[in-house]
């Protein structure tokens, strides 16, 4: 006895195109396609796992299920008239045997351990002359995606006007394959079956179908082994050969097709993504440039400053040596001692206005370098944000389509440039030293206009550092310590030795000074350089994220094409 059943290359070539189809699904999920199109893609990709779809149709009483029974020789479809006369009942693989009411549907779903069912899916449905309702559900959820519909009438039973009816509403909207099957042909003679069989026909031709495919069967003789007689033999090879052969044939070739096409969408979205990848990857290197040059312009420029810096410092330094040099002589203190005793200025006094002028004169002095070359400092960085901005600027900003397949990662990346140039405008424009407004004042550092990073403020602490400290270090120090001063005056054989040890003070306070200042301003620049470079921290991050995801991609999609190519060439394989 011939059986239904479904060969190996058709088992093997379809599970091949399932494993694709999943792992097609997978990747979209992990490389960010969005919702709407993931629900597309799993909505193509089941109808690719759907097993091979019979349909069902016929009157109540016809015989329907069991023919089914009989065809596929196992009791898959419960004949419960309650069940078969109210809802549809869809008959599917299970380990066990047990049914599945939505009432919501009204669809039961019913398990059934056999093993043909692992390749195909039956829909019994109710009788034809059943409610609206039901004919609905059998035309809008089952008929589009079937692969074969049965229309079973009971031999003496063709007339029925709804059979009929149902029929049109199947072949004039989807163009299914029909078969038609006359049932319990045990009752009667040769002679009416023929009949039956003319009389069927040529409904079937009027109905417009060419060639109508007809068969005469009995569930009865089948199930008493009576195999020759039932007529199920012709009905499982023509199932065998021109379904689940031909036409399953067809169906994966049409599956891999659809694989081909989805993984051909992703790849244009993914073309996308790499051509925005290379863009984005190259506007950042350019912006490191414009960084590492702007830093290389800067460093010079505070070099050039510091250099400034310390020729007023050497300056003031020579003029006030030569002031205590001019100043300490045996006449000249003699003088200031006398004038002293009459309420004059003594040396002592004298000492230390030379310390406060000097202070005062390198102060002012150092100021006014500073100033101008905290301008230059400002209009460095100033270009340098601007040149970061200009070629974020130059990025394209995408108007993103919902459906568009990775939407959402392209919303999230217009985002963060967009939050990154609007972090970098009031960079410049929030920033009261950029605005315009002096680093200095007259009288030394100003701190109260600066919020730049906290950065402008530290030039600060390089002139705090001479305002702070008594260059000289007339009262506190060198004259005392080396107890040159004598009677309000100072010995004048202790003279060298006093303007040696000047030298030597601010000398070391020289050193002192050009450190702090160089390294004040240095952190300066830097504070502002590691600030803007702490704006890319989200971009970089993208940027990383996505390089990785290409090169995933073009992994996975390298090896679903070799897949799907080994498994076109088995279709067409002779």
């Amino acid at each position: 006895m011939s059986k239904i059943e479904v060969s190996e290359k058709i088992k093997n070539l379809k599970s091949a195109l399932k494993k694709m189809g999943m792992n097609l699904l997978d990747s979209s999920l992990r490389f960010g396609a969005n919702k709407e199109t993931r629900e597309i893609l799993k909505g193509q990709i089941d109808n690719i796992n759907e097993n091979f779809l019979f349909v069902i149709v016929g009157e109540v009483n016809a015989g329907k299920s069991s023919f089914v029974n009989a065809l596929l020789g196992s009791s898959v479809c419960a004949t419960s008239h309650e069940i078969c006369t109210q809802d549809v009942q869809k008959i599917v693989y299970g380990h066990s045997d047990r049914l599945i009411e939505d009432a919501h549907q009204r669809v039961i779903t019913r398990e059934f351990p056999a093993e043909i069912l692992k390749e195909i899916t039956v829909v019994d449905t109710p009788g034809t002359n059943s409610r609206e309702l039901d004919h609905q559900i059998i035309t809008e959820q089952f008929i589009p995606k079937c692969n074969l519909v049965l229309f079973i009438f009971q031999l003496d039973n063709i007339h029925v006007q709804s059979a009929w009816d149902l029929f049109r509403k199947i072949k004039g909207n989807w163009s299914k394959k029909v078969v038609f099957i006359l049932t319990k042909s045990d009752r009667y003679t040769e002679d009416e079956k023929t009949n039956y069989c003319n009389t069927l026909h040529k409904y079937a031709v009027n109905e417009n179908v060419d060639s109508p495919l007809i068969f005469v069967t009995s569930a009865k003789q089948e199930e008493e082994g009576e195999n020759e007689k039932s007529g199920f033999s012709p009905v499982r090879d023509y199932i065998n050969s021109d379904v689940l052969k031909d036409a399953a044939l067809k169906k994966i070739m049409e599956d891999a097709k659809i694989i081909r096409k989805l993984m051909s969408d992703i790849d244009s979205e993914f073309s996308l993504r790499k051509s925005k990848f290379s863009k984005d990857s190259e506007t950042r290197e350019k912006i490191n440039n414009i960084i590492l040059s702007k830093e290389s312009l800067t460093l010079a420029n505070i070099k050039s400053l510091i250099n400034k810096c310390m020729n007023v410092f050497d300056a003031n330094t020579e003029k006030t040596l030569n002031q205590l040099n001019k100043g300490i002589g045996f006449f000249s203190f003699t003088f200031k001692s006398i004038r002293s005793i009459f309420g004059g200025e003594n040396t002592k006094t004298w000492l230390e206005n030379v310390n406060k002028n000097h202070v005062e004169n390198l102060n002012k002095d150092t100021n006014l370098v500073l100033e101008g070359g905290t301008d230059s400092l400002k209009s460095d960085i100033t270009y340098m944000v601007i040149g970061v901005k200009d070629e974020l600027d130059s990025l394209e900003d995408l108007h993103i389509n919902p459906k568009d397949m990775f939407n959402k990662i392209d919303e999230k990346r217009n985002e963060m440039l967009g939050a990154l140039k609007q972090n970098l405008t009031d960079f410049l424009d929030k920033s009261s030293v950029f605005g315009g407004d002096k680093i200095l004042n007259k009288e030394g550092v100003d701190y109260t206009g600066v919020n730049v990073a906290g950065g402008v403020a530290a030039i600060g602490g390089a002139l705090t550092f001479i305002t702070q400290l008594s260059v000289l270090d007339i009262t506190g120090g060198i004259a005392t310590g080396l107890g040159l001063i004598v009677a309000g005056g100072i010995a004048i054989t202790k003279k060298g030795k006093y303007i040696k040890a000047v030298k030597e003070a601010l000398s070391k306070k020289r050193e002192d000074f050009e450190d702090s200042l160089s390294n004040n301003l240095i952190s300066y620049f830097n504070q502002i350089k590691n600030k803007i470079n702490d704006q890319f921290t989200d971009f970089d991050y993208h940027l990383k994220s996505e390089e990785n995801q290409i090169k995933d991609y073009d992994v996975m999609v390298h090896e679903l094409k070799n897949q799907l190519d080994d498994v076109e060439n088995e279709i067409y394989k002779k």
